[in-house]
Parts: C-alpha cells; structure tokens; sequence
C-alpha cells in the first residue's frame, strides 16, 4: 500500500502546486467524497482516485504527478476536517489496482492507537483530532456505501477510527461489515435485533427468545451451522433456547461486525457461515497520558427497558485502557393488541480491557468480560431463567509491518458460562397467557381412570395441581488462533495459520410430578433429563491465496482441514432413565466417543465487467460437526421447534454436515444510483433433522430424534437499490427470498423465513459536521405457507407438520440522530409506528386446544426509545 504521512506531505504538496501550474490542467482530477456522505465521520468516508491513463495500445499506466493529487485531497480534507487513509491508483474500470473494494477484504490490522502508527512518522493526530475514541459511538445513518465491495479508503478509515484488529489478505471472499455507527444508532439489548433491522444486512434474520435472547441466523442457517466469533474467541450460547450469544456484548464498544454468508472464509473455524464482531482496542494518545469519561442511558418506553452505560478510556502513547459498566433492565411489553407479552431482564455487564504497544508494529490486547444476567423470561417456553453467569478472557497479540507487507496475529481465549432456571415464574400460567397449564391439562387427563371413559369435556388441572421443573448447565470454551500474511507484491497475498478449539458443554433437568397420578391412582415419578458432561476438540490448520490473474479479474482462494473429536461422560448418563442405555442391561448401547476429518476450501472471484458495473462468482465447500446438544441431548426439553414443546434425543453416531455453495452477485454504481442483485444455492448432504412423534396431548408437543437426511437445499436472493434524490434525500429499496428443503421427502424445513422487502427514505446533514440525520421506512413481509415437516418416527409412516402458517404483515419505522456538539449524541426513533398486531414466523406459538385458543408470541407494539451519549 502507498501510505504517507501527511504532516510531512503538505508542505511539499503546497510546493508542487505552485511549481507547476501548466501541468495541473493536464492531471486527472480527484474524485471527492459524494456530498451525501456524512463528512465528519472518517469511518464513513470514501476517497476514489482517478482511473490510470492509457496509451494508443490500450497499456495502462501509472499517473505522472501524485504529489499534486494528494495536494488536491489535502486541500479538500483540511476544510472539511476528514483525513484520508491512503491513496490508491485505479485500474481501467475504476477499481483500486491495489486490492478489491471492500466487501471482499477482509480487515487488516490497524495496529496502535487505532491505527495511526501504520502513518511512518509525525503526529498528525494532534492536528486534526484523530485518536479520539469516542469518534465510533457517533451513530450514522445505513448507506450502501459503495457497489460490489466498499472503498479501498472505507476499509483504511475503518481501521484508523475503530481499530479493527483482523489480519487478512488483500482480496478475500464476500463479507458485509456492519460499522459501529450502526449499532449506535439503534442501542438495542441484543446487538442481533440490530442486525436485524438494518435494511442493508439482508442475510441475516433472527428468532427472538426474549429481549436479551436473540438466535441469528444466515440465510437460513442456524445455531452450529453459524461460526460465531468476539475478538478471536469461539462463542456458543450455555443452551441454544435460553442465551443468546450476542447479549454479552456491549454494542457502544463495537468496532465492526462482520457477516460472511457462506463457507467462504477458512480462516475463524468449521461452519457454513460465519459472524465475527470486533470491539474497540484501548485507545493510545500522541500527546501524553489523557483520561476520559462516556456517559449513556437509552430508554425503550414499551416494556420500560433501560439501558445505562458508563465507560472509563484514557492512557498515553503506548498503553490504554478502558472499563465499561452498564445496566440493563425491562418488563413485558405490549403487543399490537395490548397483550402483555412476557419478556422481563435484569442484566449487568462489566468490559474492561488494556492494550500495550511493544514496538511500533505489535501491540497486546487483553479484554475481560462478565455478565450477571437475572430473571430474564422466555415467553412461550418451559424455563424462564432465574441467573446466568458469564465470565471471558482474551488476549491478542497482533503484528503488522506495512513496508515488509507482513502480518501476524496469535488470540487465546477461555469462556465459563453456567446457568439455572425453572418453571416457578407466575407468567408461565398466566390467564391471558397460557402455556404451562396445557401441560397440567395433560397430565390430570392422563390420571383420569380408565373405567370413567372419554371425558365429553376438557379435562381441567385442580388447583394447586402444577407440575414442576428445574433446569442447570454450564459451558466452558477454550482455544487458541495463530495466523501470518505476507503481501508478495501488489497483486499478491498468502497467509497461513493454525488453530484450536475445545467445548464443554452440561445440561441438567428436573421434573416434579407429584402433584399428579396414573389411571390408577398412583403418583406419577420425578424424572430426569438433560445433556450428559460432553466435549469437543478440534485443531485445525488452514492457509489462504489472493492473487489477480488478470487487470479486471482478482481471486481469492483458501482451504482448510481439522481434527474434531467430541465424546460424552458415560457416568454422566443417568442410570435410571436414559435413551443411550439398553432397557435390559442397563448397559451403555451407543459408542460416545466420535472422531471426524473436516475440511473446506472456497474460490471467489471479483470481476470488473464494465465502468459501474461489477460482479462477483464464489464457490465453497464446508464440513461441520453436528453440535452437542444434536449428539447427546437424552430426551432434553429444547425449544427448537415453532410450537416450543419438543423434547429432543441426540444421535452420536449423526454423520458430519457437507455443505456445496455457490454465489453470484452483480453490483451496479452510478453517480446517483447504486444497486446489488445477489443469489446462491446450497447443497447441504446428511443435512441434520429430525423424526418427529406425535403427541396430541398437550396438542403442538414433540419428541424429536435426530437424525440425518440424505441432502438438503438452500435457495434464496437478496436485491438492495438505493438512489440519490437531491443533495442529502436517499430513497432505498431492498427484497429478501429464501427457500429451504429437505430433497430427500421434498418438504420444506424449518426455520424458514418468507418473502421480505423493505423501503424508505433518507434524510441527512451534508455539511461537514453531519450534525443530524433521519430514515423512514416500511418492512413488509409475506405470509409463510411453506411449514416445516419432518418424517415420523418408525413404525409409523408419513410425515409431521411442525409449524402453522404466518400471515403477512406491514410495519413502519422511524429513527434519527442529532449532534448538537462534538461530545453529545442523541439518537431517537420508534419501531412499530402504527401499534400493528403481528407474529413472526420463527417466533414461539402454541397452537390451540382444549380450552385454550392460539397462545403466540406477539411483536411488540409501537415502541418509541430516545438515547444520549455525551463524552468527557
């Protein structure tokens, strides 16, 4: 990369143009960031240079005068207060010569104090104003901000602002990134709701559990399938239906997130897509050791959820620190209709990290994280949860040298969760909403005896006939991650790295039913069910190559193969009651012990088909191993299907997942409109599913034993447009379609979300401050009539409809930002603006029985939130 110093630059520019004043009308003229743009904020900023002259023969070459364009930019970024990262020469089409726009680059390391010091000398942050750490709380309105990929200059002043913390090759597979203005935007108590409603993250959906329990998935991809990440380290939730993964981190120190759609990164682990958020790295100060204080409350006025937040950051030239404390509670929230939807939380989390600078290309980072998460309910659900604990350690060590081209980064990390839950709560019987009364139904019919015949009415519990349950677990990931890269030259980039992964994972469940009896009136027995101790090990190693074999054409290409091992603690197998134990002998009737090879690779190549016009062709292989709830759970009460009462029996002997993807893309960019037309198909073999046996009573339950299905597809496309109207109004449109089937009884699968699209308008500050900005829109989804099935459970034939069908629905939403001075940020919005009564698809439903009607979990109705952020 050509990298200058601009301090010592300007001078000499400020000579250049004087001397040469002939020669300035011959030069290409720099093209300045688009007046839409939001100027202040670097992270946001996108510098284009002109396209290389060309000679009589068609040869491109290089410009003749570079001093006068980076004069020019100087010139425009020293009135408007934005500093450019770098300069990049353009090829033919348009597109830096150097590395393909962004949406393909993995982010490459910023190294110490967010990244200035990859700058060779001077202190320009002094002059004007970077390493200040709180530029990323500063919210930003969504924009497309580029065709195929994002700027070369975006990813640059990503890495300045934020400090993003990846070492990655030049050209790489498909990745969108999701800036920390986003999330600032929206402050919502999981960072997957945001992701959520960011109309620009198309692939991303979520099935919310409760407030703080969001489950993301990618393109129909779920929990297992989905690699997730935080700052090098491996994240599973504690139990896949009562944690949520991304609501232990704090989203007012995210640096970016990233979004990988498909099996086209080698580089995190096994999966078949892949999410990786990284936080801020503690800041560092040219000018001598400085301490600072953020302030933040955000109020969401339905279900009176309040977030607060306090953050200490200061340190000097080549040590940091920071420690955020926040607090986040909330009640149940009001539907559409006016129902009370169960969804109370009470959590505290404390972040805290500090950074020290070896030398000037390597720094150490070490971040430690705990969340006490209290009372939190699970509308629809069996448990609610009464505490869950999490405590996490990492430490990276990253080392970038710019002028050799060389990079390396070496994470470790440990993560203890455990948690305990029950079914005590008074919201799981309320009147209005009903969901463990069904199960007291259930079980008083089942005492009813045998000479009485059928009941003509419904058989209703006695009072103080409830059954009981209590639930405990803990999880512990461990790990480490070493990875180099090494740029041969402009057009070239290798990397290569090793890693390892390990998993422990208990879950323990208690059921009293002795307030019930049998048909002839003996009291039914307590039993036991859970996850039996088990682990997962897996080393790993892979490499990676980057290289353009042709001026319009750059291709990445990567592979990868690991070891994995998972086993079960046979004396953890209950002795009494156990699906892995021969009902005879009482003996162990299954190996719990499984090893497999895994291995991956992807191609993708970036195309520059004509001026503003870009495409993009990836193909990719991925293997993963089944999770451990798949292979051991014996006979647990997960909520992984709609109606959320299904008890589930792993399989250790459940085959590897082998996942063939392909992906095309077309990107469109003109002056004043810019558009992405993206598909894909997968072919996922021995896809993991589930027989089904039916149980009438209570109606919706489930007891499912996995299993795996000869192949499975995933089908689906993603269209985003957005245009410019006049200086600083945006219109923008976007449509989602997904499919997914299980090809071997040709029925749908589960967890399939419908038809979606989505349009609004823009409405934002285009002077240099970018003091305020504003965006309405509409989300509209279709009705879902393709219902998950799956086969019956031998000897039984056929097959089990899982799901009910989901009618359409049309919400509108409404959200800002105001910056009345440098230091104070103001978010405001409200979601739901016309108190529309709607389910998601994916959200828990009871269906009805008996004397109950449809019990589901509503969306929240109109909710207004209003935030403040003021730095010290």
């Amino acid at each position: 990369m050509f990298r200058k110093r601009q301090g010592r630059l300007l001078p000499l520019a400020v000579v250049t143009l004087i001397s040469m004043p002939a020669v300035m009308a011959d030069e290409p003229k720099l093209t300045l960031p688009a007046a839409s743009q939001p100027a202040a904020d670097v992270a946001e900023t996108s510098v284009a240079a002109t396209s290389a002259a060309t000679t009589g023969a068609g040869e491109v070459t290089e410009p003749d005068f570079r001093l006068l364009r980076i004069a020019e930019n100087l010139e425009q970024m020293v009135a408007t207060g934005v500093i450019p990262a770098q300069f990049e020469e353009e090829d033919l089409f348009g597109a830096p010569s150097e590395a393909v726009g962004q949406q393909g680059l993995q982010p490459i390391d910023a190294g110490p104090s967010g990244g200035l010091e990859s700058f060779d000398a001077g202190d320009i942050s002094e002059e004007f104003g970077f390493g200040d750490w709180s530029l990323i709380s500063r919210p930003a309105l969504s924009t497309d901000t580029s065709s195929l990929v994002d700027s070369a200059s975006f990813i640059e002043d990503l890495e300045q602002v934020q400090g993003t913390s990846e070492v990655g090759l030049s050209e790489s597979p498909a990745v969108d990134i999701v800036t920390a203005q986003q999330f600032n935007l929206t402050a919502t108590p999981d960072i997957a709701e945001t992701l959520v409603a960011n109309p620009t993250t198309q692939t991303v959906r979520a099935r919310q559990r409760s407030q703080v329990g969001f489950d993301p998935r990618i393109r129909g991809f779920y929990t297992g399938q989905v690699y997730t990440g935080h700052d090098g380290s491996y994240q599973f939730p504690v139990r896949s239906d009562l944690d949520g993964v991304f609501s232990k981190i704090d989203q007012s120190l995210i640096g970016n997130m990233q979004v990988y759609s498909g099996p086209y990164t080698v580089r995190y682990g096994s999966g078949f897509s892949f999410l990786n958020v990284d936080t801020i790295p503690a800041p560092r100060y040219k000018c001598g050791w400085e301490n600072h204080i953020r302030l933040g409350t955000n109020v969401r006025t339905n279900g009176g959820q309040t977030y607060n937040t306090m953050t200490l950051f200061g340190g000097g030239e080549s040590l940091g620190y920071f420690a955020n404390v926040g607090y986040r509670k909330g009640s149940d929230y009001e539907a559409g209709d006016g129902l009370l939807v169960p969804s109370s939380y009470d959590a505290f989390n404390l972040f805290t990290g500090i950074g020290y600078d070896i030398d000037r290309q390597t720094r150490s980072e070490l971040r430690y994280t705990h969340i006490d998460q209290d009372n939190t309910e699970y509308a629809g659900q069996f448990f609610d949860v009464d505490d869950l604990k999490s405590d996490g350690l990492t430490h990276s060590l990253v080392h970038r040298d710019d002028r050799a081209g060389f990079g390396y980064r070496v994470d470790s990390w440990a993560n203890y969760t455990t948690f305990n839950g029950d079914t005590a709560n008074g919201s799981k019987r309320r009147v209005d909403f009903p969901v463990l009364q069904r199960v007291d139904d259930a079980l008083a019919e089942a005492g009813r005896p045998i000479n009485t015949g059928p009941s003509p009415t419904p058989v209703i519990a006695a009072p103080g006939q409830e059954f009981f349950g209590i639930v405990d677990g803990d999880l512990i990931s461990a790990g480490m991650r070493a990875g180099f890269t090494q740029e041969l030259d402009r057009d070239r980039t290798v990397g290569a790295g090793v890693d390892f992964r390990y998993v422990r994972q208990e879950i323990d469940e208690s059921f009293d039913l002795s307030d019930f009896t049998d048909n002839i009136g003996n009291p039914l027995d307590n039993f036991n069910t859970g996850l039996p101790a088990a682990e997962v090990f897996e080393p790993g190693l892979y490499t990676e190559y980057s290289f353009k074999p042709r001026q319009y054409l750059s291709t990445a290409v990567g592979a990868r193969v690991s070891l994995a091992y998972t086993e079960a603690d046979e004396r953890d197998v209950d002795l009494n009651r156990s699906n892995f134990r021969d009902p005879f002998t009482n003996e162990i009737n299954q190996d719990l012990d499984v090893s497999d090879v895994l291995s991956a690779f992807f191609i993708t190549n970036d195309i520059d088909l004509a001026p503003a016009w870009k495409a993009r062709v990836g193909f990719g292989y991925a293997e993963r191993l089944p999770n451990l709830e798949q292979r051991y759970s014996d006979g647990l009460f997960l909520a992984i299907i709609q109606s959320g009462f299904s008890r589930v029996i792993g399989d250790p002997t459940l085959s590897k997942e082998r996942n063939w993807q392909v992906d095309g893309r077309i990107n469109m960019e003109h002056d004043y409109l810019r558009a992405r037309l993206s598909g894909f198909h997968s072919w996922i073999v021995d896809y993991i599913t589930y027989e089904a046996n039916v149980i009438d009573d209570p109606q919706g339950a489930r007891l499912l034993r996995a299993m795996n299905t000869e192949y499975a597809t995933l089908t689906g496309f993603e269209y985003y447009c957005e245009a410019d109207l006049v200086d600083g109004w945006q219109v923008f449109g976007s449509l989602a379609y997904l499919d997914g089937r299980d090809r071997e009884i040709d029925q749908p699968l589960a967890g399939i979300n419908p038809l979606e699209g989505r349009a609004g308008l823009r409405l934002i500050d285009t002077g240099p401050r970018n003091a305020w900005g504003f965006e309405w829109g509409l989300r509209m989804v279709d009705n879902q009539d393709r219902l998950a099935t799956l086969r019956a459970v031998a000897p039984a034939t056929g097959v089990v409809e899982l799901e009910t069908a989901t009618p359409g629905f049309t919400t509108s939403y409404i959200r800002g930002y105001i910056r009345p001075a440098n230091n104070v940020n103001i978010t405001m919005g409200a979601e739901n603006l016309f108190n529309n009564n709607y389910f998601e698809h994916l959200n828990l439903r009871l269906p009805p029985e008996g004397r109950f009607g449809q019990t589901a979990v509503l969306s929240p109705g109109l909710t207004p939130y209003f935030g403040v952020e003021v730095d010290y």
